[in-house]
């Protein structure tokens, strides 16, 4: 069953860059640079242009069904709008306009993709040059670990990990991660079973979001597990959306590793930061810029 149109891998000539550096001197810079000169379809003509029309696009909507997920989630959007998130104090250091996509709870799997889609279309219609997904939505990395857990067929331990929790609060969350699995255990491996039937609106819409980012040819930079899970799902709806695709950090977080190995992208930075929200993204992005600029024709 396809869901979005055949996503075309980047085409430009990143051989054709200049040379303002030597390139063992440049380390990543180099990397990013050719990483948009093959989307931006750099030619003979054509050269590479420096990053100019970045947005941080958060989607937002309930994930949990508890009534304090529910609550929780609410403050976090309003914060948001009211722009005194977190991410906002990113957004502004960095220069970066943000948008929220908000999903109704009650949406359906094709009414979530559809909203995810649109919104990509959007971005690609104004002319952004870089997306920053964003999640927002309390629940959101328990729900993204149960995904990855059931599509990477590995156990709770595996994907929740060890790192930087109390016996207590990993015991709880290992257990949450581990009913959610369960409550899915008979879609395991299947992208769009998992997501038809266990994931949340704001989740698939998430997804459609980043698949058609692809298709219509608009670089992404990842942040935290969240989106790199939704990343996962997103290339499986959509083979070839990965190429796409950039990771601006590296938390300490089992899954967060596990889902960017699975779409083989290699992180700018170990900021160790799962903060979320677009804000590692947003903290990777002026380095994206140098790159950019340094190389432009």
């Amino acid at each position: 069953m396809e869901f979005f149109s055949t996503v075309a891998p980047p085409a430009g000539e990143a051989e054709l860059l200049p040379c303002p550096v030597p390139v063992e001197a440049a380390g990543r810079l180099h990397d990013i640079a050719a990483f948009f000169a093959s989307a931006q379809g750099v030619n003979a003509a054509a050269p590479l242009r420096p990053l100019n029309a970045p947005r941080l696009v958060a989607v937002g909507g309930p994930r949990l069904s508890s009534a304090a997920e529910a609550t929780d989630t609410a403050t976090l959007l309003r914060q948001f709008r009211e722009a005194t998130a977190p991410t906002q104090v990113f957004a502004e250091a960095t220069d970066i306009p943000t948008e929220l996509i908000e999903c109704p709870p009650q949406e359906s799997f094709d009414e979530a993709l559809s909203r995810g889609a649109r919104g990509a279309d959007a971005q690609a219609d104004r002319g952004t040059d870089l997306v920053l997904p964003a999640s927002i939505g309390a629940g959101d990395e328990e729900e993204a670990l149960a995904l990855l857990g059931l599509l990477c067929q590995e156990d709770p331990v595996t994907i929740v990990g060890f790192h930087g929790t109390a016996d207590r609060q990993w015991s709880q969350r290992v257990s949450l991660v581990r009913d959610l699995m369960f409550q899915g255990r008979i879609h395991r491996g299947s992208a769009h079973d998992l997501l038809y039937h266990l994931a949340s609106p704001a989740m698939i819409a998430l997804v459609g979001f980043l698949a058609q980012c692809a298709v219509r040819r608009t670089p992404i930079l990842l942040d935290t597990t969240v989106t790199c899970v939704a990343a996962c799902y997103a290339e499986a709806l959509a083979p070839g959306a990965k190429q796409w695709m950039l990771a601006g950090q590296l938390t300490p977080q089992a899954g967060h590793l596990l889902a960017l190995r699975r779409i083989g992208v290699t992180p700018l930075f170990a900021l160790n930061m799962p903060l979320g929200m677009g804000t590692g993204a947003a903290t990777a992005l002026p380095l994206i810029r140098a790159a950019t600029a340094l190389y432009a024709g």
